[in-house]
């Protein structure tokens, strides 16, 4: 009997174990096929070649049912199974039945500024990332960016602000702050989950400040970036040996409407007239080390109508063709030089009063010549006050000076000259100074003034010479002139006696080089 009982308890337990058994695997078996189910669903969604293929063969199927065109006729197309179904068109979503795609698998999107989507797109296969959802990686910033031990301000922190808060950066910044908040309360409640570290990552750019980062972004650095950027290395240039440039030379020519006024006993006669006036002055000068050596070209010629005069419809006013120049070399005194200085002037045409035909002046009648060994000094100032304003002098000393007077043409008068009757010449030794300054006083007023004297001991030569030039534009100017010559080697008038006057008032135009 305990035989039976024995037996009956083996089987008993043996049934039950194998039913625990069976139970067991059934219950493995259907966790299995739950993990299963659970894997292929996640790996159907995840995979996007997966659903695209799917997707394509759903639109292949229900194509021509499904379809609604829009109303657009510029984008309506004809479909047919036949061109949905073919496979060289690669037709993927309902943007296959609205265009075309090109051979490279394209769609070719037509020329307009705004596109008709349909209600039926959907973005379901884009990929939206929140970076709270990435792994966990730890960079080590465990305080706050505004982290402060003072109190918290009660008042609205953007109060005055011209531009509302929600239409700028800050709710972008708010969401990144929340984002790095959430991070570090993980990092401090969590820290054996936290399997990753940037100290760990060599290949890992460190860490940037996604507040630095929007505040140091330029928009208009992006507007102006080209695609490709430029090299870095120098490009190859071609270098040019420049030499120094020893002669400077500069020009002013005016033509100019003018009224003009001459003394009783202007030694060259004239008349007082309106007249157009012709000037022309070429200067060059020359400088090396201690050397330089200035020339200056002077031409003024003055035509003016004669209504007086019954023999010829228009006379010559002023007409002076001369030459200065001067060879400096540099003195043991800063700004003096050891100089010698040649001054040559004459004119070019006859000249004859009013109703007469006695020659009063002609081409070499008279002929001027002065030169002189000497000092020089030279002075040139800008103003540190007024701009554009400069100051140039140059002072001429001469002990020893030549001067030399000749008549060629035999009609002129060559007592009205200081010769005796029936010379040609006349030859004087004596000193002379001979000066000029230019004075800048702004970029348009300039005035010119030249100064010579000359004694041969028995006689005094002076002339003084001025004129200011206004600058009204680039092409337009007006010149007051006044050239005032005392000579007393010639006769005395009785209402100037010695003294010469010529006065002149022009306006016209101008041009400097």
């Amino acid at each position: 009997m305990m035989r039976y009982l024995a037996t009956f308890i083996v089987l008993g337990i043996s049934v039950f174990a194998l039913h625990s058994a069976g139970q067991d695997n059934r219950n493995q078996n259907l966790q299995k096929q739950q993990t299963n189910d659970t894997i292929l669903i996640f790996n159907e969604i995840t995979d996007v070649g997966k659903r695209l293929k799917s997707s394509s063969e759903d639109f292949e199927r229900n194509a021509v049912s499904t379809i609604v065109l829009p109303p657009d006729t510029a984008v309506r197309k004809s479909v047919n199974r036949s061109t949905l179904l073919s496979p060289l068109r690669y037709r993927t979503n309902y943007l296959d039945s609205l265009y075309e795609r090109s051979p490279r698998g394209t769609l070719i999107v037509p020329p307009r500024l705004t596109i008709p989507f349909s209600p039926q797109l959907t973005f379901r296969d884009t990929i939206i990332v929140n970076p709270l959802y990435l792994p966990i990686v730890f960079n080590g910033k465990m305080l706050p960016d505004d982290l402060s031990f003072y109190p918290p301000k009660t008042d609205y922190r953007y109060k005055g602000a011209l531009i509302a808060p929600e239409n700028t950066f800050i709710p972008l910044l708010e969401k990144f702050e929340f984002i790095n908040n959430v991070r570090r309360q993980y990092f401090i409640q969590y820290p054996q989950r936290v399997k990753l570290s940037v100290f760990n990552l060599d290949t890992l750019v460190p860490p940037i400040n996604e507040r630095d980062m929007l505040e140091n972004f330029n928009p208009f650095r992006e507007l102006i970036k080209v695609e490709r950027a430029a090299p870095l290395e120098a490009p190859p240039v071609e270098t040019v040996q420049i030499g120094r440039k020893y002669w400077v030379t500069s020009g002013d020519h005016r033509l100019q409407f003018s009224q003009t006024y001459f003394s009783d006993n202007w030694h060259k006669g004239g008349n007082n007239n309106l007249a157009f006036n012709n000037y022309h002055v070429i200067r060059a000068t020359y400088q090396k080390d201690k050397v330089k050596f200035d020339n200056t070209f002077e031409w003024r010629l003055s035509l003016y109508t004669s209504p007086d005069d019954t023999l010829r419809s228009y006379n010559i006013g002023d007409d002076l063709l001369r030459y200065y120049g001067s060879f400096g070399l540099d003195a043991f005194l800063k700004k003096w030089s050891y100089s010698t200085n040649l001054e040559i002037k004459s004119q070019l045409f006859n000249n004859y009063p009013v109703n007469s035909n006695t020659l009063r002046s002609s081409f070499l009648s008279p002929l001027y010549v002065n030169g002189g060994i000497g000092m020089r000094y030279q002075l040139d100032k800008k103003s540190e006050q007024v701009r554009n304003r400069r100051v140039r002098l140059t002072l001429d000393l001469s002990p020893v000076s030549l001067n030399y007077i000749y008549v060629l043409n035999d009609e002129a008068d060559e007592i009205r000259y200081g010769l005796l009757e029936g010379k040609k010449s006349k030859f004087d030794i004596g000193s002379s100074i001979n000066s000029s300054l230019k004075y800048d006083l702004t970029r348009y007023i300039t005035w010119d003034s030249r100064f010579k004297y000359f004694t041969g001991y028995n006689n005094v030569l002076v002339e003084f010479e001025n004129s200011l030039n206004i600058m009204l534009s680039q092409y337009l100017s007006t010149t007051l002139y006044l050239y005032m010559r005392y000579d007393d080697g010639v006769p005395k008038d009785s209402k100037y006696g010695y003294l010469q006057i010529n006065e002149l008032v022009s306006f016209g135009l101008n041009y400097k080089w």
